[in-house]
């Protein structure tokens, strides 16, 4: 996310754009009505004294002076009769002035002009926006505009670190930074819902957890009498027998799935003192392994950026990262190549499977990750990545999946590394 997509510049933008907008209309407005008494003031008396002139020239019968009314036209009507008795052809504007003015004999006439524009506006704006008093207005109405803005976004930002630390930790009752809870307007009313719905979330969880590793302890009996009755039945009819095989086939996949949902269930459990390996040596064996799965398939090794001597736990780092080489094989296709690169910072570790097949759509790799979600044509359960996401948190790394660009598929694992 760019600077100026933040909701805070945002906000801070629309809010003193208005303050600004707000002010400089005051100030013009302020302009425009205190000078507008003294123009026109100013405009009567001129045309007062070109009326005046005017009607004298008229009642002594003097030629007309041209240059009388050039800069300000005037029309003059006798009020008893209503008659123009000076001025142009054209009617006058209907915003024009009037005065009254009286000749020698008590004759009264109405003299009408129009009003002229205030040419001296701008500048007078322009000087009165350089001074000091402008100046500070508009720092206060900034200061004020960002004040305003950091108190609506500051608890947003705690409520959006709250929902990332549910995410990152899987702790769906966030800690700490309660002050907004505490609060009595809407925000804190969010933040109390926001808490609520967590633990609904929680409770909801821990029944689906619970459920899934009583549901496998108990398909544990019968499947151990299954698979001796399927050993019997052997006996009587030969281990090459068609049925046979069928039973012991689906007895083993029904193994490998109470196993697979057991380990789901169980992926809370802390790990105590797990002996460390070396890495490289891990890594190696790993890869070997996954060459017995596929023996034609090319699978390379790449950890000329591993710093040497590095020593992590065997579990659960083995089995995620034999599961994603599993899977590389698995899904890649026939003919894909796959490698497993490693390399590592003074903090940091990360292992990458890449595979060059034909990757996955964009909609099922947002699903991917999550317990039972797989592709349509995948033999599995969907809860190998789920395995692995969820021993990646528990090593304090993560799992990321996306797809290549150049078309292929990569999986990597970041895991700090602790001194």
């Amino acid at each position: 996310m760019r600077w100026y997509q933040k909701l805070f510049w945002r906000i801070f933008g629309a809010v003193w754009l208005v303050s600004l907008v707000g002010i400089l209309a005051s100030l013009w407005l302020y302009q425009s009505l205190s000078g507008e008494h003294e123009r026109v003031g100013f405009q009567e008396e001129r045309a007062l004294l070109y009326a005046e002139q005017i009607i004298d020239r008229l009642e002594t019968g003097e030629k007309e002076n041209p240059r009388i009314g050039r800069h300000l036209p005037i029309w003059i009507f006798d009020e008893d009769t209503g008659r123009q008795v000076y001025g142009e052809r054209r009617r006058p504007p209907k915003n024009a002035l009037s005065v009254e003015v009286e000749d020698r004999s008590g004759r009264e006439y109405e003299v009408l002009f129009p009003r002229a524009p205030d040419v001296q506006l701008l500048d007078r704006m322009f000087g009165f926006l350089l001074s000091f008093q402008v100046v500070w207005l508009l720092v206060v109405s900034l200061l004020s505009s960002l004040l305003l803005t950091w108190l609506i976004v500051r608890p947003i930002n705690i409520l959006r670190r709250q929902v990332r630390a549910v995410y990152d930790d899987e702790e769906l009752q966030p800690q700490g930074e309660d002050l907004i809870i505490r609060r009595t307007d809407e925000l804190g009313q969010l933040a109390r819902e926001m808490a609520e719905a967590g633990k609904f979330v929680e409770q909801t969880l821990n029944a689906q957890e619970n459920l899934l590793r009583d549901v496998s302890h108990e398909l544990r009996a019968p499947l151990a009498r299954l698979q001796a009755s399927a050993g019997l039945a052997e006996q009587r009819l030969g281990q090459d027998d068609k049925l046979v095989l069928r039973i012991n086939t689906e007895c083993e996949r029904l193994e490998r799935l109470i196993s697979e949902l057991l380990l789901l269930s169980r992926q809370q459990v802390a790990q105590v003192n797990q002996p460390k390996v070396a890495l490289t040596d891990l890594l190696n064996e790993l890869v070997e392994d996954a060459r017995l799965v596929d023996k034609d398939r090319d699978i390379r090794v790449e950890l000329e950026r591993l710093r040497p001597g590095l020593e992590f736990a065997a579990e659960p780092l083995s089995r995620v990262v034999s599961n994603l080489l599993a899977n590389a094989i698995k899904h890649s296709g026939d003919g894909a190549k796959i490698a497993l690169q490693a390399k590592s910072s003074e903090r940091q570790l990360q292992i990458s499977v890449l595979d060059t097949g034909q990757g996955v759509s964009p909609e099922l790799l947002v699903q991917l990750g999550q317990p039972f979600k797989r592709a349509s044509k995948s033999s599995g359960y969907g809860l190998g990545l789920s395995i692995c996401k969820r021993a990646a948190r528990q090593m304090g790394g993560e799992l990321t999946l996306e797809n290549v660009e150049d078309g292929g598929f990569r999986a990597t694992l970041i895991l700090p590394i602790k001194s």
